[in-house]
């Protein structure tokens, strides 16, 4: 096997020539100071600098049986003629496209191996030269330019790398800023206690809603829910406690609305649900399911806690014909008044004339009047 210059990993240049005088030509028309000539015919030879050349250092080599055994690290370019001993140059330019891809490969014959300069090219040569002058002036040209374009190809590959890193980067701190949005907008339009939306965001809902429903002719309906006599729990059991009660509140009113449904809590033991898409029968349901959670799941309590009931006021657009989204919340405020007014514990509804009790199935739970539940 022929063995590369001193230095394996530094640059060189592969010529593949059996012919000892052309590759003499060749390695003097390269301007070679510090070119280790490996050849069959001229083992260990140094052809002299040409004045004004810049040195390159090259290895020379003469078939395709010492290419298969030649280590190619350091390689920048392989010059290879298109006559082999054991093959021809395409031969050569095969094995190298498989193996060595990364190498540019020059081919170089006479003027009538030009039919092979087509083949050459699109099998994936940079170029085809001919031998025909004697101090082959184009050769340094060609080698310089091919190792240009190495130099051009291998920086826009680097580039093109660092830009994909780079939008990959991107593209991942771009999810974590739009994910870190999300949980800003989460964190703004939602209550820290209750896990209810907030006040503000209530009204911005609201007013959405309010404006699709006049809009479109469609029903819209809104909850008022009051702990009656809550102050007493932060009074005896401290406003730990109180926090207590405010979030079981809050878990009992979201378990038991429609998926359309808009909990949230209105300010301190108030709370409320927007409801869209809601006509009278489906707005009392969901009032009447969440009385009856709330007084099952303190029934359980243990006996001697202040006394807790839940009072509830319903307005619905087509039954209270509310002017606007303020007045349609104004109409459960009262309701909601009067049914703490009337004892605690139940659920009333604001009409077109007046304020009455919402009627409950037989059998029913949670819609009695004046109820009070153990916490």
């Amino acid at each position: 096997m022929t063995s590369p210059p001193e230095d394996p990993a530094s640059p060189y240049v592969l010529v593949i020539e059996p012919d000892k005088t052309t590759a003499q030509r060749m390695v003097a028309a390269l301007g070679n100071s510090d070119c280790g000539v490996r050849h069959p015919l001229r083992r260990g030879r140094r052809m002299p600098t040409l004045p004004g050349r810049r040195s390159m250092r090259c290895v020379v080599i003469g078939s395709l049986a010492e290419l298969f055994e030649q280590g190619l690290a350091g390689v920048q370019l392989v010059i290879c003629a298109v006559h082999l001993p054991d093959g021809t140059g395409l031969n050569a330019l095969d094995y190298l496209g498989r193996c060595h891809s990364h190498l540019p490969v020059i081919l170089f014959g006479t003027p009538d191996d030009a039919p092979v300069a087509v083949e050459a090219i699109r099998a994936g040569a940079v170029d085809f030269l001919t031998t025909t002058s004697p101090d082959l002036l184009s050769l340094p040209l060609a080698v310089e330019k091919c190792l240009v374009h190495q130099r051009v190809k291998h920086e826009n590959e680097r580039l093109q790398s660092d830009l994909g890193d780079s939008l990959t980067e991107l593209a991942v701190k771009n999810h974590q800023l739009q994910a870190l949005v999300r949980q800003l907008e989460a964190t703004a339009r939602t209550d820290d206690l209750t896990g209810l939306f907030n006040r503000r965001w209530l009204n911005e809902l609201l007013d959405r809603s309010w404006e699709q429903a006049v809009r479109n002719n469609r029903p819209l309906a809104f909850i008022m829910i009051d702990l009656d006599d809550f102050k007493t729990v932060n009074d005896r059991k401290g406003h730990l406690r109180g926090d207590e009660v405010l979030r079981e509140a809050g878990r009992i009113i979201k378990a038991n609305c429609r998926q359309v449904d808009m909990p949230a809590r209105y300010g301190g033991d108030e709370f409320c649900v927007l409801m869209p898409e809601s006509e009278s029968l489906e707005t009392g349901q969901v009032a009447r399911r969440i009385l009856g959670e709330w007084m099952r799941a303190n029934t359980a309590r243990l006996p001697g806690e202040p006394r807790i009931a839940m009072s509830i006021g319903v307005a619905q657009i087509d039954a209270s014909r509310p002017v606007n989204s303020e007045e349609l919340i104004r109409h459960a405020d009262e309701a909601l008044y009067a049914a703490k007014a009337s004892g605690k514990g139940c659920i009333m509804v604001r009409g077109r004339d007046g304020i009455h009790p919402v009627q409950s199935p037989p059998g029913d739970v949670g819609t009695s009047r004046g109820i009070a539940v153990q916490w």
